[in-house]
């Protein structure tokens, strides 16, 4: 199961109303931001790291402006349309506005002026790496400037600088990309990533190298975590087995289906499991709204009490109390038509784990001594 994040695109019927009926994608997140905190869902390629932050550096220098739309549409925006162009005719390298991006290569020249995605700014590059990029202070929080020395620092051996007729054919563009070698970068971007201000960074890359095979953060050694992510990790588990039954039986809830026996039992033993667990992240503090629905919510359910009720009680307060919107439905047997189609999202949710192993690897990143 795998349910959408909950800032990205809601339901077609309402473009207000959150995806995240029952709070579990908020908690997941910040079960992860424990995890892992310098990585989002979207950062999962060391070389797009580098990327993102060439383009940036590029975009001020070539602007030479403090604003940040300035930044963005006369500087990045222009080198990630002109990036993707050649990943796609020179490297086959395919990227999300992947049609539009083959359409552009048809042409007789690169063309920066089409849109690739709807909102570039926020589901391209900069929106998938800009958060990692500004823990790590390689850019100024709340701006799009660049931290001048420390990129510099990392970025020693890369030096894109294009003449102005980069995107007037397609073999200007080639040499304005072509030259570039992220090989040693990517292992100073391993060091940024795990060596840094934040221990739990360098915690989580190291159990993996000692436990290359692990599938999971369940399956990493306890003893090279911290005791939260320690903790955490062995809660990932069963809170995915719990998200993935209560999304379930909210669905028939909100076809107005009466649940099963066996589903209240099912849900009653996977809470209590999932309460045991204590998944809750420490900046979720005790008083926290979503962690108090999702708490009260645990205590009904292993408590073998009235799953459909609790259920929508725990809906009521994540959309209503917390999100300040209209819940879905207000009582059991209501029945709306604009969510008659909604269903929870497929595969497994990992915590990012996947994305901090494909880092180590790519980055090859090793604790000192290994």
């Amino acid at each position: 199961m795998e349910s959408s994040i909950f800032w990205n695109k809601p339901p077609e019927h309402d473009r207000i109303r959150s995806t995240d009926p029952l709070g579990f994608d908020a908690l997941r997140e910040a079960m992860s931001d424990a995890l892992v905190p310098l990585l989002t869902g979207a950062t999962n390629d060391a070389d797009d790291y580098l990327w993102t932050l060439v383009g940036l550096r590029w975009a001020n220098e070539s602007t030479k402006s403090l604003i940040d739309a300035t930044i963005f549409n006369h500087g990045f925006n222009i080198f990630e349309r002109a990036l993707k162009q050649y990943w796609l005719r020179f490297e086959k390298k395919k990227s999300p506005g992947i049609q539009v991006v083959e359409n552009l290569c048809r042409g007789s020249r690169p063309d920066v002026s089409r849109p690739i995605l709807v909102d570039q700014r926020a589901t391209g590059l900069l929106g998938s790496y800009i958060v990692s990029l500004r823990g790590l202070g390689l850019v100024q929080n709340g701006s799009l400037r660049v931290n001048e020395e420390k990129t510099n620092r990392l970025l020693v051996d890369i030096d894109f600088s294009p003449p102005r007729s980069w995107i007037s054919s397609w073999g200007a563009l080639n040499n304005a990309f072509s030259s570039i070698n992220f090989k040693t970068t990517r292992h100073r971007l391993g060091m940024m990533l795990f060596d840094g201000s934040q221990p739990e960074m360098r915690l989580a890359a190291a159990a993996f190298r000692q436990r290359p095979a692990a599938k999971a953060w369940n399956q990493l050694p306890r003893m090279h975590l911290t005791k939260e992510q320690s903790r955490l990790a062995n809660a990932t588990t069963s809170v995915v087995r719990f998200e993935v039954v209560a999304l379930e039986a909210f669905r028939e809830i909100l076809h107005g289906r009466t649940l099963p026996v066996s589903t209240n039992r099912r849900l009653c033993y996977l809470a209590t499991a999932a309460r045991e667990a204590d998944p809750f992240p420490s900046s979720w503090a005790i008083g926290n709204p979503l962690r108090s629905a999702l708490s009260d919510a645990l205590s009904r359910l292993a408590g073998s009490g009235d799953s459909a009720d609790a259920l929508l009680r725990l809906h009521k307060s994540v959309i209503r109390d917390v999100r300040h919107k209209e819940p879905w439905i207000r009582c059991l047997g209501d029945k709306h038509a604009g969510y008659q189609k909604w269903r929870p999202g497929r595969g497994i949710p990992d915590f990012r784990f996947t994305n901090l192993c494909k880092l180590v690897h790519k980055t090859r990143w090793k604790p000192y001594g290994f």
